[in-house]
């Protein structure tokens, strides 16, 4: 081989050297723009990761682990503070700020709680969550920790979270509240329903029970409400038959309060009971009905009301033998009752009294026969009448002056079944009345124009009559005799006219004595008037008295 083509095949090696280191360096430099590009994307992951992290709305702070497999991941321990935690709880170190610092920011018992979850967390790798108190802020902040593995199982880091729940913890603390306040109020409700001395139960919209009392459950003759709901028990009558959950039945479909009374054997007697179902509508759902029963016992009423029954039979069978007349009309003004006297005092016909006529047919009979009292408008006169059914709240008396010349004294008064009203014909009362007054005057006038002195006393020894001569003698005022003073007081009021006397009490007895006795005597006023007493005793006890002036 010459030098030529020793030199040709060096030239052609050298190229192909140049070739193949182009290709190398080329090839290099795909490999390291490659690189560059995954650690660009790789950078710019990490940086939206952190950036996602710091936009969180939960603070955070880390301990970040070395990698285990170059060195023990419990040595060289990176802490690491997010800026929201640092803004969140107002550090001054900002995100270089320690653990201890975050710990700082709670209160004494809630930093030793914090530090004691996060030992526990380093420690054993265990989670937790708990709601904190900030020192003196009265904020309170969620913290909860976790720890986060590779998928190889290597520790990457132990991270502690803050969310800020001042207004939530507030909202939750108002929801407690008012929890509390609707238990206390149920409570009461409870205590209220089982205070009542009667069966009480809720029925849902298929009129299975769902709220009882304990009254409830004592005629029901088990343990406990949660039993009776669970077994669904019905009071039932004599006959084993539920029947309030028939009567709920009927309200359900009717929409309308049902009630029944029945026998029902409660404690080895035999009561009378009233059931009583009323409907409302479940919720919203005007399809759905439930009810609402009670039980009463109305055995005492029962009682009560045969007992007025027969009592009333008697009542008006007293009354049918009065004289005096009497009506009874019920709350609809109808006569209910009347006897012999009421009949004929207002000549009324049989057959008209057992047609049961109202109160207005009464008065526009009795009007008929021209037996009611002149009144310029009958109208406006029957309307005041009928008032009295409304307003009439205890005895009312007045007189009936009738067309017929009769003067009716008329009592009305409430009455169980309505008013009652009692007639009594006093015209030869009021005549005879009138007889004694006019009498009386005749009397008066007598004693007046007497020249004596003169006072009269009944058997009781009070003040019965006096003329004006006695006045005038004793200088009394008449106001002072308008009460019918006794004997004693009338002696009284002459002490004025006896200042002379040193024992005046001895003096009166003395004087009262004479009178009551009938014996004469004399007296002598430190006017120097002399006056005769004569009493005189009458047959039925009363005592007149004359003073005559010498």
């Amino acid at each position: 081989m010459n030098e030529e083509e020793i030199f040709r095949d060096l030239v052609i090696l050298s190229l192909l050297f140049e070739i193949i280191m182009i290709g190398i360096i080329i090839y290099m430099q795909v490999l390291l723009y490659k690189y560059k590009c995954k650690i660009y994307f790789i950078k710019r992951d990490r940086e939206r990761c952190h950036e996602l992290l710091f936009s969180a709305k939960d603070g955070y702070f880390c301990f970040v682990y070395p990698d285990q497999k170059v060195k023990d991941p419990q040595k060289g321990i990176v802490e690491k503070c997010s800026r929201r935690l640092s803004v969140m709880l107002g550090l001054k170190n900002g995100t270089a700020s320690s653990f201890d610092e975050i710990a700082d920011s709670f209160t004494k018992e809630d930093a030793r709680i914090l530090k004691k979850y996060v030992v526990m967390l380093k420690q054993e790798g265990l989670a937790f969550e708990d709601i904190l108190a900030l020192k003196g802020k009265h904020r309170y902040v969620c913290v909860y920790g976790n720890r986060v593995n590779g998928r190889d199982n290597n520790l990457y880091c132990d991270t502690v979270w803050f969310r800020e729940v001042t207004a939530e913890a507030a909202r939750l603390a108002d929801l407690e509240n008012e929890k509390q306040s609707i238990k206390h109020s149920l409570k009461q409700y409870e205590n209220m329903v089982d205070g009542l001395n009667y069966p009480l139960w809720l029925r849902d919209e298929n009129l299975n029970l769902l709220v009882v009392n304990k009254k409830y459950l004592e005629y029901s003759g088990l343990s406990s409400k949660d039993e009776v709901l669970r077994k669904n028990v019905e009071l039932s009558n004599g006959k084993g038959e539920a029947v309030a959950k028939k009567i709920a039945q009927e309200a359900q479909k009717t929409k309308k309060i049902q009630k029944m009374t029945f026998n029902m054997a409660h404690k080895g007697e035999l009561y009378n009971y009233e059931v009583q179902e009323t409907p409302y509508f479940v919720g919203d759902i005007l399809d759905k009905i439930g009810t609402v029963g009670y039980l009463n016992d109305i055995t005492e009423l029962e009682k009560a009301k045969r007992n007025f029954r027969i009592n009333q039979n008697n009542h008006l069978g007293i009354l049918s033998a009065l004289g005096t007349a009497i009506a009874i009309y019920d709350s609809k003004m109808k006569l209910f009752f009347s006897n012999t006297s009421f009949r004929y005092l207002w000549n009324l016909e049989a057959e008209f009294l057992e047609k049961t006529p109202t109160y207005l047919q009464f008065l526009d009979n009795v009007r008929e026969h021209k037996m009611l009292p002149p009144v310029p408008d009958f109208k406006a006169y029957k309307e005041d009448e009928m008032s009295i059914f409304d307003n009439l709240l205890e005895p009312k008396e007045d007189l009936l002056h009738l067309s017929d010349g009769r003067t009716i004294r008329r009592l009305r008064a409430p009455h169980p079944n309505g008013v009652i009203f009692a007639y009594e014909d006093v015209s030869d009362r009021l005549a005879t009345m009138r007889r004694l007054n006019e009498l009386t005057s005749m009397q008066q006038n007598i004693l007046d124009n007497l020249t004596d002195s003169v006072v009269i006393f009944g058997a009781n020894q009070r003040l019965k009559f006096y003329n004006k001569a006695y006045l005038k003698l004793w200088s009394i005022d008449f106001v002072k005799l308008q009460d019918e003073p006794k004997l004693e007081e009338i002696i009284a009021y002459q002490k004025l006219f006896f200042s002379n006397i040193e024992d005046w009490d001895t003096f009166r007895q003395s004087m009262i004595a004479n009178i009551t006795e009938g014996r004469k005597f004399n007296l002598s006023r430190d006017d120097n008037v002399k006056i005769d007493v004569s009493p005189q005793i009458f047959y039925d006890g009363s005592i007149m008295i004359t003073y005559t002036i010498k």
